[in-house]
């Protein structure tokens, strides 16, 4: 769909282009058509930084153009040093984007063998007609804040399903069973929500746009702590008394797992169990030793995964807590 869109906004702005062109009876018409199907990019805010880019890069071949042409004349020589100067030049400022649109428009010159104040200003509108048009068109794109939210409720539901394996797993003695696998659905829903966020922000002109960006690396985050438990976790040899409650815990994690929750209540859980685990009597063998230490150690890993969510949280504004949580 993505593409369709993109191809037909292409095919109506270059037509359109063509038409307007002709219709104000510019010279070389045609090239207004295949300015706008170089102008249309993926986003908005690409769209726009292109095209300033190559009216900079016009007003820097139009100059060239004027040094070099009158004095030595409209021929293939004096063709070919413009094109270095003007190539070597885009290049040294970063305006590449320029470079093949507006060596076209040089040909003209040389085509005419004119490059009087008529013929800069029909090559000028060129520029803008087709350059205008497709910026025009790309500013109505699309918003996909719906495949945004999509992808979040997968990801929440991702978070779900290893949070509630992590617990149940925790509680049997036999872990053979417990493979990584299920962390490679969150890795790929969070990777597509981030190039769905990025695309979000660059379509938006005037509005914050970091909102979901911050949410996907967060969600980033907290997969790497995952991860680092489950190592812990599967490096367990026995099933001590504490691990129960931090069972629970972890089921209580998951079942309120929300965009909006902001983890401050379950960091005061996870404060109280860290004093119970203080109050635990001793371990009596080496193994019931090392088993206790990874079991406080994922709880502590825990808290991170929770901060990440709790910071996260506490650097929106109220403006995004309604736009977003509401």
């Amino acid at each position: 769909m993505k593409n369709f869109n993109k191809v037909s906004k292409i095919a109506f702005g270059s037509t359109l282009a063509i038409l307007l062109a002709n219709a104000i009876g510019l010279d070389y018409s045609i090239s207004a058509g295949i300015i706008t199907l170089l102008t249309i990019q993926d986003t908005k805010k690409e769209t726009i930084f292109i095209s300033l880019k190559r009216i900079v890069a016009f007003l820097f071949a139009t100059i060239l153009a004027l040094l070099l042409f009158p004095n030595f004349g409209f021929r293939t020589i004096p063709f070919g040093v413009f094109l270095f100067l003007f190539v070597g030049g885009c290049s040294i400022v970063k305006l590449q984007d320029g470079i093949a649109m507006n060596s076209v428009l040089a040909t003209h010159y040389i085509l005419s063998e004119s490059i009087s104040i008529t013929m800069i200003t029909n090559e000028a509108l060129l520029l803008f007609i087709g350059a205008g048009i497709g910026t025009l068109i790309n500013l109505f794109m699309p918003s996909n804040v719906k495949q945004i939210r999509e992808v979040q409720e997968q990801i929440e539901s991702d978070l779900r399903k290893i949070l509630f394996r992590m617990a149940y797993f925790l509680r049997e003695s036999d872990k053979s069973e417990y493979k990584d696998h299920c962390f490679t659905p969150l890795q790929e829903d969070i990777n597509l929500g981030l190039t769905y966020a990025y695309t979000n922000m660059n379509n938006t002109l005037f509005q914050e746009s970091q909102y979901f960006i911050r949410y996907m690396e967060m969600r980033k985050q907290q997969l790497q702590v995952l991860t680092e438990i489950y190592e812990k976790i599967i490096s367990l040899h026995s099933v001590p008394n504490q691990v129960l409650p931090i069972s629970q815990f972890i089921e209580r994690i998951a079942n309120s797992l929300a965009e909006s929750n902001n983890a401050k209540a379950l960091l005061q859980l996870e404060l109280s169990l860290e004093e119970e685990y203080r109050k635990s009597s001793l371990p009596l063998t080496r193994e019931e030793f090392e088993d206790r230490a990874v079991l406080y150690m994922i709880l502590k890993e825990f808290k991170i995964f929770l901060m990440m969510k709790e910071q996260f949280s506490d650097t929106l504004t109220k403006d995004q807590i309604q736009k977003y949580w509401s």
